[in-house]
């Protein structure tokens, strides 16, 4: 049960189904796993470190109905700040770019050369 209209004023000690609470964790793992994406690409990096220690510090604790709340909030940040799309037009620049190593190593005399 979601106490929306008191979260700010009281504090709602309304236990999550084992559903809620399983959803909340999923959420949380998510929220971790994106913010963790992005301070690895630089993505968001003002806020990127704060975001995923934030997340990183709730595991492992029962999820409350703040808890919900939170992840819910969370997640909007995520879309707002298009993080998803910011993560993956930084995976699309690292595919493009031709890594270091093999253009170093990259030998012209070798690629398909006849022998007469």
């Amino acid at each position: 049960m979601f106490c929306w209209y008191i979260y700010l004023s009281y504090p709602c000690t309304a236990e999550l189904s084992d559903g809620e609470a399983e959803d909340v964790l999923f959420k949380e793992a998510w929220l971790t796993y994106f913010w963790g994406r992005a301070k690895l690409h630089g993505v968001e990096d003002d806020i990127a470190e704060e975001r995923l220690q934030f997340w990183i510090s709730r595991s492992g604790q029962s999820p409350t109905s703040h808890d919900a709340v939170d992840v819910e909030r969370g997640l909007l940040e995520l879309r707002k700040l298009s993080i998803e799309q910011q993560l993956w037009e930084a995976s699309r620049r690292e595919i493009d770019q031709p890594s270091l190593a093999s253009v170093a190593n990259y030998n012209p005399n070798t690629d398909s050369e006849i022998s007469l």
